[in-house]
């Protein structure tokens, strides 16, 4: 009876561990007062606005600031979010200049170079038309404005008002770290701005390595990846007999390292790894993986 609880619990906890690295936001059951939970809004400009012209939940088809021609939009559901270019306004009564309102999510913990964020979002517009811009930042230090100094990219537009379009933040340089992704709207809108509608975020980040069994193997071993030939995700099973540093690496057909999957200290086991190589052309590969005096290599073919 024991033993059945206590294979219960691991394959619960083990469940909770899988789902808690794929999220979705869609921003709904909020309102205009909140933000998700973890998530933040900063003005990082050098005057005072008006809150509600940051970052903010909206239903669609409601009011917003700075526009009388236009309502919030949504790319699904009912809610999204958006910033106006009224955030430029400082509201000590000096005019119009330069926003610079940030929306960060909560902290991602990037378990494998294959993950990426995903999101939807709906720029510019207007009988101008006028333009918006959204910076794409990330840290690796905490949500601050100041922390972050990884570019990604800018995505702009002059609409037509209301058009969502996907867009994607790729993690492949941030393996094994903590993150925050930061939506920055740093626009003159003394000539430019109008409004900015971001949905359905979604986190897809690859738990990479997964026990499947606490039973102590007699052996090391490394099995044939499955399936093989792949396009492009593939699992691979491997068993641990002691406690050793563990290697788990990928390698091209000419003995480049093209990704390291596995570089840490497991207990005995049973271990798969989801390996995504959309990241790679079609080809040879070869993986091999390193216990203690362990080493072994297969080949696995990707097809695209």
């Amino acid at each position: 009876m024991k033993k059945l609880f206590l294979l219960v619990l691991f394959i619960f906890s083990i469940n909770g561990l899988t789902k808690s690295q794929n999220w979705t936001e869609s921003f709904e059951g909020l309102d205009s007062l909140s933000l998700p939970q973890g998530w933040s809004k900063y003005n990082a400009a050098a005057f005072p606005i008006d809150p509600f012209t940051n970052w903010t939940v909206r239903d669609s088809g409601s009011s917003l600031p700075g526009l009388t021609s236009a309502t919030a939009k949504s790319h699904s559901g009912l809610k999204s979010i958006g910033v106006s270019w009224w955030a430029s306004i400082d509201t000590n009564g000096s005019g119009t200049t330069i926003s610079d309102a940030w929306l960060v999510t909560k902290r991602i913990h990037v378990n494998d170079a294959s993950g990426f964020l995903s999101y939807y979002m709906a720029l510019g517009g207007g009988a101008g038309p006028y333009r918006d811009s959204v910076q794409i930042w990330i840290s690796t230090v905490d949500s601050l404005p100041q922390h972050f100094n990884h570019y990604v990219e800018t995505i702009s537009g002059t609409g037509p008002y209301g058009t969502f379009n996907q867009n994607f933040v790729p993690f492949t340089d941030y393996a094994g770290q903590d993150i925050w992704v930061g939506f920055r709207y740093n626009m003159d809108c003394t000539t430019d701005g109008y409004f900015v509608n971001l949905d359905d975020i979604e986190v897809v980040n690859p738990i990479g390595i997964i026990p499947i069994s606490t039973e102590i193997p007699r052996s090391f071993e490394l099995k044939q990846n499955y399936p093989n030939p792949f396009n492009p995700v593939t699992n691979i099973e491997f068993s641990i007999a002691k406690t050793r540093p563990v290697n788990l690496v990928v390698y091209n057909s000419v003995g480049q390292l093209v990704a390291t999957l596995v570089n840490e200290e497991l207990k005995p086991g049973t271990y798969k790894y989801d390996y995504n190589a959309s990241n790679l052309p079609s080809g040879a590969y070869y993986y091999r993986l390193t216990a203690g005096d362990f080493v072994k290599t297969n080949k696995m073919i990707l097809v695209k």
